[in-house]
């Protein structure tokens, strides 16, 4: 695995281009995001998304998505009127919330699901990388199924060191603050049901 220092304030050019380039040639990413540590992946591209649930060992759990805009969100998912005032509340954040997928989403994503987990999240990094790279992400935690979240890169390299498939690329951008993974909403009517409880509290 390859490591790369990154300045998370000012995300330098170069380092974000070659992480992109990495994501689009069906690689994966490790990227500093303003929760733990995340794994970026092509949400497009149904090999990059087999190859992240055999880095994670992941069965049985969709995986969720980051966005940079509300231009690329609409390509993946459909949005009502209760969403989008959550979304101008809490977005840029971390706040993931549970909408209609559409067709350009894989299946294989959401595990045949109809829906997806979606959220514009407030990192510079995460939201350079979406950019350049013009394709949503996944934005899963850079850890093994079950496992605690990594906030330093030393710990996503312990946590992958034995793993027959690892990451391509680690963006290093320091120790993050322990902020807890994203809340989950899903919209059913005029109620927003808390699937998972985090740093963003609905009232």
């Amino acid at each position: 695995m390859e490591t790369i220092a990154i300045d998370p304030k000012k995300p330098e050019p170069r380092v974000i281009k070659k992480a992109a380039e990495i994501i689009l040639a069906g690689g994966i990413v490790v990227y500093p995001t303003d929760t733990a540590y995340g794994l970026a992946a092509n949400a497009l591209d149904e090999e990059a998304i087999g190859k992240l649930f055999i880095i994670k060992r992941r069965v049985q759990k969709p995986l969720p998505i980051i966005v940079d805009s509300q231009k690329l969100l609409r390509a993946v998912a459909t949005v009502g009127k209760k969403e989008q005032e959550l979304m101008k509340k809490h977005w840029p954040g971390a706040l993931t919330i549970i909408l209609k997928r559409k067709d350009s989403v894989p299946a294989s994503l959401t595990l045949g699901l109809p829906t997806i987990g979606v959220r514009i999240p407030d990192s510079k990094v995460a939201l350079e990388l979406v950019k350049i790279a013009g394709t949503p992400l996944t934005s899963t935690s850079a850890n093994i199924t079950g496992k605690g979240n990594c906030y330093n890169v030393e710990c996503v390299s312990r946590m992958f060191q034995d793993a027959e498939s690892q990451p391509d690329l680690i963006l290093d951008a320091g120790e993050l603050p322990e902020v807890p993974v994203s809340t989950v909403v899903r919209v059913e009517g005029s109620k927003v049901n808390v699937l998972r409880e985090g740093p963003v509290r609905i009232l």
